[in-house]
């Protein structure tokens, strides 16, 4: 009879990682089962959709709850019926923490926890919780480290970030005219905040600054984003999210809404700022639960803002146009502070997915 290993996640990003890791994986004695996105769904058995539990923001996640409250059934019930031997929870805390509780009373013997949830920017109690549940931790961050040295029990491992070595792949010949990208977000609530701002902003920058405007988005978006489509070249990531990455690595700079794509923005050197508007109510409380002084993680990881933050009201076209200008002035200088970002999120050099995967497969061949 075949092990089963089990993968919860609930982002594109934890999918892109998991998709360069699963070839390090396989073993004719194990089955991999999981939630799944276009990139996944023929390589593991799905038990659910990444996009049915991918939200934001306290209230913009109110929607999704009866796809959410699905998808952990079915989940909750292959681990009672099918006895996993291990359960990998990638990211997604809202998700995965009361999913970990539930995996242990169900019998599964051991649980990893991947890239943690941000204990060092708010709920630092959920250390706890990871503590109980959960037997490795992952870390992808330097300094995570220091929030669980109290939990000697628990397998600790900071193996660095996997983007600056999936990102290392990107072609460096240069692409023909010279452009800024724009990123407006991967979710539809996002979307809805950002686009009137970005085409306004955008109107007034292809004509001042002489460059054009290349849009990063989906196919999902196109409606929504009809006004800036019809300003920029459109290059669609469902269909080719690579080619947006080569477009990122080589633009003069770029609009990026903030989250993994401003990470990957930074890690490929690229000059940019980032922006992000949510619901008023949940940015209120965002602000008063939320420890750490900036948004974009390079700017977090380097302990100063590098990269200019327009965030709820200060998302306006004359601050973006303002900001675009300074961040021109200071290309060199935020291309210098990226550098050191690389080499703070992978210290040890060597490839951070086959460390990744020598942990999963060390939990494997206990079995």
């Amino acid at each position: 009879m075949s092990k089963k290993v089990v993968f919860s996640l609930g982002d594109p990003s934890a999918e892109k990682i998991l998709n360069s890791i699963l070839p390090l994986l396989e073993s004719k004695d194990w089955e991999f089962y999981g939630i799944t996105g276009n990139l996944l769904e023929k390589k593991i058995t799905s038990l659910g959709r990444i996009e049915d539990i991918s939200a934001t923001g306290v209230f913009e996640i109110l929607p999704k709850i009866p796809r959410i409250f699905k998808v952990r059934g079915n989940l909750l019930r292959f681990l009672e019926r099918e006895k996993p031997q291990i359960l990998v929870a990638m990211d997604s805390p809202g998700f995965n923490l009361p999913l970990i509780k539930e995996a242990k009373k169900l019998g599964v013997k051991r649980v990893v926890y991947f890239i943690l949830p941000q204990v060092w920017a708010w709920k630092e109690s959920r250390k706890y919780h990871l503590a109980q549940y959960a037997d490795v931790l992952i870390s992808i961050l330097p300094f995570e480290r220091e929030y669980f040295k109290e939990f000697p029990h628990v397998e600790f491992h900071f193996v660095g970030h996997p983007s600056v070595e999936l990102l290392d792949k990107i072609p460096t010949e240069t692409p023909k005219g010279c452009y800024f990208v724009i990123f407006p977000g991967s979710r539809k609530n996002e979307i809805k905040k950002h686009a009137k701002v970005l085409y306004q902003a955008t109107s007034i920058a292809v004509k001042e600054l002489g460059l054009k405007a290349v849009l990063l988005t989906f196919k999902n978006f196109k409606g929504l984003l009809k006004p800036l489509r019809k300003l920029s070249k459109v290059v669609y990531l469902d269909e080719n999210p690579q080619k947006g990455l080569f477009l990122i690595k080589h633009a003069k700079f770029g609009w990026i809404k903030s989250g993994t794509t401003a990470l990957e923005t930074a890690l490929l050197e690229t000059p940019h700022l980032i922006f992000y508007k949510t619901n008023p109510l949940t940015h209120f409380l965002a602000k008063r639960l939320v420890k750490v002084p900036h948004l974009h993680l390079a700017n977090i990881v380097l302990g100063e803002r590098v990269v200019p933050e327009l965030l709820q009201g200060e998302l306006t076209p004359k601050n973006l146009l303002k900001t675009t200008y300074h961040i021109l002035e200071i290309g060199d200088y935020q291309r210098d502070q990226f550098r050191i970002l690389k080499k703070l999120l992978n210290p040890k050099g060597g490839s951070v997915l086959k460390r990744i995967a020598e942990i999963i497969r060390g939990e494997m061949e206990k079995f």
